[in-house]
């Protein structure tokens, strides 16, 4: 039986060797560039090599995340670093970019590729065209419960890797713009900023209050108690989120993961002790963990309202008696350790430990505390204390990770003859090593014994290896100088590593080819006379009005995209393109009647997952959407090739980007670019729009919260896009009036046309 794969994160190399020592199987890096974790500490290129060797004399995998959109004039660079990995035998990457997706299927054929979360593969039918691209592994979005996860894997040809642990996005991974489109840090290029954790009030469509807090932070996920059920269903590799955490963390939460996988193996079945989850409390969580959206949870189970940051530990409560502040604790309290005294609204006092506490044998512990503090804490509400830093725990890490863990157990064979050069081997699984020393001298007093080389050849150190057998072939009444046997292990286990680590290594046939000069090569895409214009409606009111003002404008080029839902009771035209949701899951997908599709006339889709793009090719004109990310002339050739006609592009490049890829595109497919949107800044499986109707930030700007077609929630970016360039590079100009009034679609058709102005907030977004 396969096991399951533990996987961790390491955002540096302390962190790396914390989750080799813990007993990780494999781990995942980034480098310096092209990380969906930019902030981390990440690797430059020397250690980059360093740690693919470093894992794999360990026996364990290395993957390195290149995980981020890349734009055209980047590719360059993308592909060095590739290179690199590549040569020094990276174990796969983990990649979102569909461009560069195709650019290492041509130039790295056997590198593995796993798809990052951020492809957002949330179907069994995108799963299988990920299959059919050349994917090994897909990291599947979080959003699936345990059944969706069982069907993918059960029904697609391909690794199916989960996150098991750590920080959960809010937001459908790569659907969120949220970041990108408030602070021009995109998500997408691992730069969020994190929006999802400020404070946030949700209003009803009469702008009063109905609740407050952090309403879009989640709680941490621990799917601690379903690696049986995890298991179970197939998947291949366990994940642990956390490449901005640190080594206490990485270590501490690997090591548990690893206990309770063995203890499901050896025994079919896990009891997990109290003080394995106090751990992981310790190390990091907000707010109680969650089961994230594995047995479809409520609002109030996936999020924490009070605080976005580390809630630690709860150790008792703290109190008042003659003025002097008392903690109720059977915690051991010491030096080094930081507390959390929290009111009932989560108002934080923290406080290091350091010689200031006063123990009394009744679990009481006074503290003295500072005057500032302990007048903001009379006023707290309620009386808890936590733990959010326990020196004990990090002092038993570092002990820990000062002595090398042995991985491999290895053999020597020693022959010592009479006249002859020592001859000595080292093997260790498949891998051998030989060494040669010098002729043993005849003995004078002692001559060498075999207990003589067992304890040379046994003091292995801080190596990986472990003593195995030993085999010593000795000629009677010869003498060899200790050193001389040291020096020989010494040699012999320096050229077994390097043996291991050579294995690994690859060659690259030929030159990589510079794909980002070549392409300006090609002839570039004249502008054509007659533009076409698009426009999105969500309803058949906007259908109407927007025929209608149309028609009076004498416009006649011109798509107009329909949602699914509403093609079954009204009429539309031959020229009208059926949209569905980005976001389908397999329950979605088999509510879409094809037939009705066909027999309602319709000759174009707008898809917008791969998902999609699996049901309906070969069946109607394939439009690609802004949800595929394409911010490079080579993704756009790829879904040319899997059937494109059209390819709306990301929202996330600026007119020179834009003018590159319509430049560099073929004549039969067509580029379009989004002129004006109340763009979505996220979406995902909760409700909001069940309860309110807009969320207000800090700054009092309203988001407003609409569903889709499914029932996801999507909130709206308070400044509309809108782009007046006439000149805009594409073939078609797209116009979305998603959530807009009849008002405000008669308001962006004067603005646009005649230059009117209009009563919106607008932003140029990239452009």
């Amino acid at each position: 039986m396969k096991k399951v794969e533990l996987l961790s994160p390491a955002g540096g190399f302390e962190e790396l060797i914390s989750a080799i020592q813990a007993g990780a199987d494999g781990v995942y890096i980034g480098a310096k560039e092209f990380s969906a974790r930019a902030y981390a500490k990440n690797f430059s290129e020397d250690e980059l090599i360093r740690a693919i060797d470093y894992c794999h004399e360990r026996g364990k995998k290395i993957y390195l995340a290149v995980n981020t959109l890349i734009y055209d004039e980047e590719i360059d660079r993308a592909l060095k670093l590739l290179e690199i990995a590549y040569k020094e035998g990276i174990d796969a990457v983990i990649v979102q970019d569909l461009g560069l997706l195709s650019i290492i299927k041509k130039e790295f054929a056997d590198l593995p590729i796993h798809a990052s979360t951020q492809m957002t593969i949330h179907n069994l039918l995108g799963a299988k065209v990920l299959s059919r691209l050349g994917v090994k592994r897909v990291v599947l979005a979080r959003e699936l419960n345990i059944n969706e996860i069982k069907n993918i894997k059960k029904g697609a040809e391909i690794e199916v890797e989960v996150f098991v642990h750590g920080a959960l996005c809010i937001s459908y991974s790569g659907q969120c713009l949220f970041s990108s489109i408030l602070f021009k840090r995109s998500g997408n290029r691992g730069q969020c900023a994190q929006p999802c954790r400020l404070y946030y009030k949700l209003l009803n469509k009469d702008k009063k209050i109905v609740d407050r807090g952090y309403l879009l932070s989640p709680r941490d996920i621990c799917l601690l108690d379903y690696i049986p059920n995890l298991i179970e269903a197939g998947v291949d590799s366990f994940k642990i989120e956390g490449r901005l955490k640190d080594k206490y963390y990485v270590y501490t939460v690997t090591s548990i993961y690893r206990k309770y996988i063995d203890m499901y193996y050896q025994t079919g079945k896990i009891e997990i002790n109290q003080e394995d989850r106090n751990k992981l409390f310790l190390v990091f969580n907000r707010g109680n963990f969650s089961k994230g959206y594995l047995d479809n949870p409520s609002y109030d189970n996936l999020i924490f309202k009070s605080a976005p940051n580390n809630t630690g530990l709860l150790i008792g409560s703290f109190y008042f008696k003659d003025n002097k502040l008392f903690i109720k604790t059977s915690y051991d309290l010491t030096n080094g350790d930081v507390i959390a005294f929290r009111s009932e609204k989560f108002e934080e006092v923290l406080f290091e430990i350091n010689n200031n506490i006063s123990k009394y044998q009744d679990g009481k512990v006074e503290v003295d505390i500072d005057f500032a503090r302990k007048k903001v804490l009379k006023n707290a509400s309620n009386s808890q204390v936590f733990l959010v830093k326990s020196k004990q725990l990090e002092d038993e890490v570092d002990k820990i990770l000062k002595k090398e863990k042995k991985f491999r157990k290895v053999d020597f064979e020693v022959t010592i003859k009479r006249g002859e050069n020592i001859k000595a081997v080292a093997k260790t699984g498949s891998f051998e090593a030989h060494a040669t020393g010098p002729v043993p001298e005849e003995a004078k007093s002692k001559p060498t014994t075999y207990q003589n080389v067992l304890d040379s050849f046994s003091k292995l150190g801080n190596t990986v290896f472990d003593m195995g057998e030993l085999k010593v072939y000795l000629d009677d009444n010869v003498f060899v100088k200790i050193s001389d046997l040291n020096l020989l292990r010494k040699e012999l286990i320096e050229k077994l590593s390097r043996s291991i680590t050579c294995s690994f290594k690859r060659s690259v046939q030929k030159p990589v080819e510079m794909l980002c000069h070549s392409k300006k090569d090609q002839n570039s895409k004249k502008k054509t006379a007659h533009q076409k214009f698009s426009f999105v409606i969500d309803s058949f009111s906007q259908y109407q009005k927007v025929k209608e003002i149309l028609h009076s404008r004498n416009i006649e080029n011109f798509n107009i995209y329909v949602p699914y839902t509403l093609i079954f009771n009204h009429k539309f035209s031959d020229n009208d393109i059926v949209y569905f949701d980005r976001i389908i899951h397999d329950n979605d997908i088999e509510k879409i009647n094809l037939k009705a599709l066909r027999e309602k006339g319709f000759k174009k889709v707008l898809i917008r997952n791969l998902g999609q793009y699996e049901l309906l090719k070969d069946q109607f004109d394939l439009c690609f959407d802004f949800s595929f990310n394409v911010t490079n002339s080579f993704a756009a050739d790829l879904v040319r090739n899997l059937g494109a006609k059209r390819l709306c592009l990301s929202v996330e490049l600026s007119k020179q980007q834009i003018e590159r890829i319509w430049e560099h595109s073929p004549n039969d497919l067509e580029i379009e670019t989004v002129v004006f949107w109340k763009i979505p800044l996220m979406v995902n499986k909760l409700k909001f729009f069940e309860k309110g109707s807009y969320l207000q930030d800090r700054k009092g700007e309203l988001l407003e919260l609409v569903s889709t077609q499914t029932m996801k929630n999507e909130i709206l970016n308070p400044a509309a896009l809108y782009i007046d360039d006439k000149e805009v590079p594409a073939d078609v100009i797209r116009f979305d009036f998603t959530a807009c009034s009849d008002s405000e679609i008669a308001m962006v058709f004067e603005k646009y046309f005649d230059g009117k102005v209009a009563k919106l907030k607008l932003t140029k977004g990239y452009y």
